[in-house]
């Protein structure tokens, strides 16, 4: 038999034989034949007795509270558990057609409900029958009429009375199974009326459920959140529905009871490991989370920091900031014993490893800094924090340089001032860094963020650094450049581009073109640098704001040989040089009062020169045609302006031969053409008049003629006494004086053989020298490598291997050797010279690399 099939009987047997149909009203009395035939008892007395006496026309059936209590008020029921059970489950045909019992009836129901909880958690209490009772209770708790509060009344106190904890949890698990306690409860009003009112925590449910005392609300909330068993759902999870702005703003108003809230929290992820983000982020009508709030004032122990990092990444930064400041804080309190702790592990580097740099404050600039400097007691973390603080500051490639960063509760864009200023607190800060952590090279972020940092801040630079600090910075780019060789790829195409920048800004003014030179050979460690040491070097050596030297216009004509050898792609801006400064150039000898004439025939024979190897070879190459074009653009424009007495006969003899040779074709350009043809009528005018002057020249001219010949002859052909050769400026510049002319004045091959016997005390002496002759020397022994005159097998061979000796010892260990060691290998590899002299050029390449 089933459970309905004994309610039934419970019915016929001790409560249908018992109505006391003469105390009703007729719409009353209709209510009770309803009910019976609901019953299916209409083969009682009862119901035959209201079917044969009663007429029901017209009128209205009368759920009324005395109807009630007939059918659902017998006290007696309830003092046998069973039959209790039995009678309370045979009211399911009942309440599934709306006929609720009267708030007497339900409260005798919850106090028999409260004495059996234990027994309902029993083996004897069946699944099926617990089913049967738990859809009473929900069709009460769910229906419009004053049964529902007593039983949600009921449920919502049992379950925060964890003083009997085990029939707390029954509840709960069966509150979440059949869904109770969500969506609406009602409400008897004064007027009889029934109000219906959401499961949200507000003031309506603070009255109805705790006695309208908020202050016992929070209490028992507080202490039943971290009840529960791990893994399952608990009580939490029937209120989280019920959360709501009125309780944010509770517990915007009373922080301690929010702080209460963080540490009942933590009790729950700790001991129940069960989420709590919706409590976390209770958010106030005006878009406040006061319990983020509270976390951000005081201070931290490890519990907060697994708070924090369950926290919503998309609440108001501002929100957040006080709170990321209390997390630094709590990573170096106590000289940084955290570092060592599970919660930092497991929960604190998320904080910064799932996050973005514009999230976090600028304090952890300053921190970083700290914990991962090699002297600073935390060695074993630096590794850490160079990885996290990698990412977040020089692998996000959605900012520029430097981060957008937080800063007095706002967005600020970092940079390379501040940074000195105010996060190193001084440039002697940013020299110290770099001084200690010179040894780890290009490969420590903390290199790599200062780099881009001197980068940002630009021409601020000359302003934040003392011009002797200028230099020490120099040195330290250039020594971390060099060091990229330990780097990876992903470092190297980064960094070195800018460090060429930053050491740019600091050499904006500088006339040391050694200096220049280094800068400019970056290009060699990177090719992201290229574009950037090449308009570095430009600047220099093409500047139209500082007067021309001799140096940079022999510069210039050295670097056209790199130029031409590489095939356009050493010395870049040497086209520029040819099409933009001629009348420049011309325009600074026309002012040298001196004879300039054998720097100028110099000059010309190395332009004609690569003018007639271009010519040689534009046919197979476009790219030399249009060296070659440039080069009579520059030519048009220095001959158009240089004074005509300014060149020597013989080079104006020169230029006249080769312009009408078939290698120039000078023809086919008229400009240049005529123009050549212009200074070969002004020596033609030249010599006829010292033809006539030379005619009226009487005998005492003859003899003395006679005399300075004698007096030439008498002159020996060096100047130089051998045996009294020493290392100084005398000599050393008698030296580059003579590789530079060894042409016309012939070769110095003693002289030169001297100084590779003494080459350390020339290395020495250079070093010291600060008037340029370095680098002089530097590019004049390079021109001589590259000069088939000097080459194997030809007579000057001695001398030009003299030079190469020199060369090597001069330049290798330096920090342009990879420089010309790379531009020595694209030359012999360009076809332009014989095999002999290309594997001499390889030979001093990999004598430079060795």
């Amino acid at each position: 038999m089933n459970t309905t099939q004994h309610m039934s009987a419970i019915f016929k047997t001790h409560i249908i034989p018992n109505l006391k149909l003469d105390t009703l009203e007729t719409s009353e009395t209709k209510a009770i034949h309803q009910v019976l035939e609901l019953l299916e008892a209409t083969d009682t007395d009862a119901y035959k007795n209201i079917q044969s006496n009663s007429d029901f026309s017209g009128i209205t059936t009368n759920f009324t509270t005395q109807v009630a209590q007939h059918i659902y008020f017998h006290p007696k029921r309830y003092t046998d558990t069973t039959e209790g059970i039995t009678f309370v489950t045979a009211w399911l045909p009942l309440l599934n057609e709306g006929i609720y019992p009267d708030e007497k009836s339900v409260n005798k129901l919850v106090e028999f409900l409260t004495f059996n909880l234990g027994y309902f958690q029993s083996e004897a209490f069946s699944e099926a029958t617990e089913q049967q009772l738990f859809q009473v209770i929900k069709i009460l708790a769910k229906s419009p009429s004053e049964a529902a509060l007593p039983i949600a009344q009921f449920l919502i106190l049992r379950i925060f009375d964890i003083r009997d904890v085990l029939s707390s949890e029954y509840l709960i698990q069966n509150c979440l199974k059949h869904n109770l306690l969500s969506g609406t409860y009602a409400v008897k009003q004064d007027d009889d009326t029934i109000s219906t009112f959401p499961f949200t925590i507000d003031s309506n449910f603070i009255n109805c459920f705790f006695e309208g005392n908020w202050e016992l609300f929070i209490h028992k909330f507080h202490q039943l959140l971290p009840v529960g068993r791990v893994y399952e759902k608990s009580a939490y999870d029937i209120m989280t529905p019920w959360f709501s702005s009125d309780l944010a703003s509770y517990y915007e108003v009373n922080p301690n009871r929010a702080l209460n809230a963080t540490e009942a929290l933590k009790e729950r992820l700790i001991w129940a490991d069960a989420q709590s983000d919706a409590l976390l982020h209770l958010t106030t009508a005006e878009g406040n989370y006061p319990l983020i709030q509270a976390l951000a004032n005081k201070k931290w122990d490890s519990g907060d920091v697994l708070l924090f990092n369950t926290r919503d990444t998309n609440i108001p930064k501002r929100q957040q900031d006080a709170g990321y400041n209390n997390f630094l804080e709590w990573l170096i309190a106590d000289s940084g014993a955290n570092l060592n702790s599970e919660a930092f592990k497991d929960y604190g580097i998320k904080i910064l490893s799932e996050n973005t740099a514009n999230n976090l404050p600028i304090e952890c600039i300053p921190f970083w800094f700290q914990i991962a400097h090699p002297q600073t007691g935390f060695k074993n973390h630096s590794e850490t924090f160079n990885s996290l603080f990698s990412k977040l500051f020089l692998e996000d490639d959605s900012f520029g340089l430097l981060p957008t960063m937080r800063h007095k509760g706002e967005d600020v864009q970092i940079t390379g001032s501040f940074v000195i200023r105010t996060i190193a607190q001084s440039h002697s800060n940013v020299l110290l860094w770099f001084e200690r952590l010179q040894m780890d090279g290009l490969k420590n972020p903390l290199n790599q963020f200062l780099i881009r940092a001197l980068c940002d801040a630009g021409e601020a630079l000359l302003e934040l650094f003392p011009a002797e600090e200028q230099e020490k910075l120099q040195r330290f780019l250039l020594t971390l450049a060099y060091s990229s060789r330990d780097a990876s790829a992903v470092v190297r195409a980064k960094n070195i581009p800018l460090i060429a920048e930053a050491l740019g800004f600091l050499c904006v003014e500088t006339g040391n073109f050694t200096r220049v030179n280094e800068i400019w050979a970056l290009k060699d460690l990177d090719a992201n640098a290229i574009e950037v040491c090449n308009q570095f070097a430009r600047k220099h050596y093409i500047n139209e704001n500082r007067p021309l030297t001799l140096n940079i216009i022999q510069a210039w004509f050295n670097y056209l040989g790199d130029y031409y050898y590489s095939v356009t792609k050493e010395a870049v801006w040497v086209p520029e040089a040819l099409t933009t400064q001629g009348e420049r150039v011309a325009q600074y000898f026309n002012l040298q009062n001196e004879d300039v004439g054998f720097f100028l025939d110099r000059l010309v024979n190395r332009v004609l020169s690569f003018h007639k190897r271009c010519k040689s070879k534009e046919a197979s190459n476009p790219i030399f045609k249009t060296i070659s074009a440039d080069i009579e653009v520059f030519l048009i424009d220095f001959l158009g302006k240089l004074k005509n007495e300014k060149l020597h006969l013989n080079t104006i003899t020169h230029l006249y031969e080769y312009s009408n040779s078939d290698d120039s074709r000078f023809s086919s350009n008229d400009a240049l053409y005529d123009q050549i043809e212009s200074y070969s009528q002004f020596v033609l005018e030249t010599e006829a008049a010292e033809l006539e002057e030379a005619t009226e020249q009487d005998a005492e001219e003859t003899q003395e003629s006679e005399s300075a010949e004698e007096f030439v002859n008498a002159v020996p052909s060096s100047t130089i006494d051998i045996n009294a050769i020493e290392v100084n400026q005398h000599y050393i510049e008698a030296l580059l004086t003579n590789l530079e002319t060894y042409k016309t004045a012939g070769c110095e091959t003693e002289l030169l053989n001297f100084f590779n016997t003494h080459i350390e005390d020339l290395k020495t002496w250079l070093s010291n020298d600060d008037t340029g002759l370095e680098m002089r020397f530097g590019q004049t022994l390079y021109m001589t490598l590259l000069d088939v005159d000097l080459a194997p097998g030809t007579p000057l061979e001695t001398y030009g291997n003299l030079s190469k000796n020199i060369f090597v010892h001069l330049v290798k260990g330096s920090n342009l050797a990879n420089s010309y060691a790379m531009g020595l290998k694209a030359i012999s590899k360009s076809g332009a010279y014989s095999d002999p002299l290309a594997n001499a050029l390889l030979q001093v390449a990999d004598q430079l690399n060795a």
